[in-house]
Parts: structure tokens; sequence; C-alpha cells
């Protein structure tokens, strides 16, 4: 296990690279988390693949001193720079919000990408409240203050999930993520830097299909923030290319009970 950096202009991208295998594996995590979340799996997989862990801008040990965005282009050319990696291709694995990355990359350069493997992926349904907030200049100014001044917020929240308009665990995830002052700008910091990550399904799917590119997908049966459901529609259209696995667990499926089960479908 060997932690890195690479330069990508003004800042220090971080990575953790381990393994022997053949092929790469690029592991792109989640929201609020990092590289270190993908290290019970990757010891699951040491002999079939190379695995390089990012940080991505805003997490983990990277050091973020660009503008408040980050675009797909920037995501693949930091890939390309890291060592062994530069102009290969590679399978990529993305789970939450390194999902919707992992699923704008592919649609950015299929032809590098000899697998896709989505873990509870956020992206495949934008959620509407995060169009508002990261699509729209009124939306994010709004967004802005209420990250500032949230108590309007949870008293909306709660009563949205005493009319069961929202589930408990929506209710639970959002109020987790804004407990404290820190914690509401970094959600406003990360959210508006990866605005401009808005994978097309319907594109992305027309890609496998002429790509052939195997898909895995894996979600948690009890996942109330990203339900499994999401993933049998995706799944529509391209089924013998896409595999669906449902795991007993909620939305921590990379919890390290679950990483021999993940590891034998990869």
């Amino acid at each position: 296990m060997q932690s890195s950096f690479v330069s990508f202009r003004n800042s220090n991208i971080h990575y953790i690279t381990t393994g022997t295998g053949e092929r790469i594996l690029i592991c792109l995590h989640g929201f609020a988390e990092s590289a270190e979340s993908f290290i019970p799996l990757a010891e699951h997989l040491t002999n079939k693949y190379t695995i390089v862990m990012l940080d991505m801008p805003l997490h983990g040990k990277t050091v973020w001193k660009e503008a408040l965005l980050f675009t797909v282009d920037e995501l693949a050319e930091i890939i390309n720079t890291i060592p062994g990696v530069k102009g290969r291709s590679f399978s990529v694995l993305g789970y939450s919000m390194g999902g919707r990355l992992a699923l704008q990359l592919y649609q950015a350069i299929p032809q590098k990408i000899e697998k896709l493997i989505l873990i509870a992926p956020d992206g495949i349904i934008i959620n509407p409240w995060y169009r508002l907030a990261t699509q729209t200049s009124v939306g994010n100014t709004l967004f802005y203050w209420v990250m500032k001044k949230p108590g309007g917020f949870f008293a909306v929240t709660t009563i949205l999930k005493k009319l069961s308009l929202i589930n408990t665990g929506v209710y639970k995830y959002v109020h987790q993520h804004l407990k404290t002052n820190d914690m509401r700008e970094r959600l406003y910091n990360i959210w508006t830097t990866m605005r401009k990550m808005k994978p097309d399904i319907r594109v992305i799917k027309q890609l496998i299909i002429s790509c052939t590119t195997p898909v895995i997908l894996i979600y948690g049966r009890y996942d109330k923030v990203i339900r499994y459901t999401t993933g049998e529609k995706f799944r529509a259209g391209i089924g013998r290319l896409c595999t669906l696995h449902i795991l007993n667990c909620g939305h921590r499926v990379l919890h390290e009970k679950n990483v021999d089960e993940i590891a034998g479908k990869l």
C-alpha cells in the first residue's frame, strides 16, 4: 500500500496504490469519504488488479487550490498523469458520489474504460434538490444562504418526514451532514465544485452497447439513500452487458463485512 501525490496545476492530488494485477482499477469514493474507504476491498483484489484509489477535490489528503469547479476533463487528466496509468485503459469503480463521477468519466472516454463498476451510485437519477441547488444561479444562492442559516431548512425537512414526503434514511443522511457550520460549508463547496458532473444516462447506455462495456451494479437492499430500484431501471435495455447484485445492507455497502462478497463479483 503506497500513498502518493500527483501535481495538478496549483493543487496536489493524493492517491493510494496497491496490488500487482495486470489490469488497472481506478476507485472514486463517496461524499465526505476518502481513498481509504476502499482499502478493505482493495486488500481482496491485489492479485487481480493494480488498484489506484483517488482522493477527490476537497476530500482526504488532496490539497485543492483551484476554483470551486471540477470537470470530467480534469478528472481524466489527473488519472492520465498517475505513473503506470498514463496512456493505458482501465476499469473504474465509483461508490455513491464517486458513481456519478465514474458515469461522467465513462461518458467522456468510453474507449479507455474496460469495465464500469458502480456501487450504490449517485447520478443515475439526479435528485431535484441537488439540481436546484447546483444548476441554477437562483438555486445556488438560496443553497448558500440555507447553509448559513439552516434552522428553517431543518424545520421543513422535519415536516416533510412527518408527512412521509421524504424517507427516514434521507432525513438522517441530510441532518448527519449538516450538523455544524464546517459541515454545511463543506457540503456547499463540494456540491458546487461537482456541479458539472451531470452524466447523461441515455447516452451512457448507448455507449455501453456500442462499446460492449461490461457493467457491474452493486446496491444495498436496505439503502434508503440510493435505492436498488434505480439500478433495475438503469439495467433496462443493457441487460446482457449489465449485472445487478443486491447485498443485505444499507448505504454503507463498502463496510468490511461486505468486501469479500463484493470482491467475488469483480
